[in-house]
């Protein structure tokens, strides 16, 4: 009796490992955080000037930030902050809200870990997020102003 207890534990066991090997490689691939299954991605630069795109345009409430209906996006925070600046050794944390009440947040970014990203799916036309910082950091008062919006 006791080594069939043992031989059906042995076999659970080994069981359980294939099916953790074959089933583990198939959630990461279908999981959103997976870059291939990513529809949009945006890189947004963070300073103590606010949130800025690719060229340095800062965004605001006439400059928000647009993605389209249904898709997964991926955010990319940037510590773009310069070697002049008061704020190059500040840290940021940026953290986006969504109309339904969620809250995501990126990991810190500072000059020693200078990026982090959310990825999301966005919902209908219409909706809007909002992303701010949510470290008490030089700047914080412009980082507070990206909407992002569902065209």
């Amino acid at each position: 009796m006791k080594s069939r207890i043992w031989n059906s534990l042995i076999y659970a066991t080994v069981l359980t490992f294939c099916l953790a090997l074959v089933l583990t490689p198939l959630a990461l691939a279908f999981s959103p955080q997976n870059p291939d299954l990513v529809d949009v991605g945006i890189t947004i630069k963070v300073n103590q000037k606010g949130f800025s795109d690719t060229r340095g345009k800062l965004f605001d409430q006439k400059n928000t930030l647009k993605i389209p209906k249904g898709q997964v996006v991926r955010i990319t925070f940037v510590f773009d902050e310069s070697m002049t600046s008061l704020a190059y050794g500040d840290t940021h944390q940026v953290a986006i809200t969504g109309n339904e009440g969620w809250t995501k947040e990126a990991e810190k970014i500072w000059m020693l870990s200078r990026q982090s990203s959310i990825t999301f799916q966005a919902g209908n036309v219409g909706e809007t997020y909002r992303a701010y910082c949510i470290i008490d950091c030089i700047g914080m008062e412009h980082l507070n102003n990206l909407i992002i919006q569902v065209v």
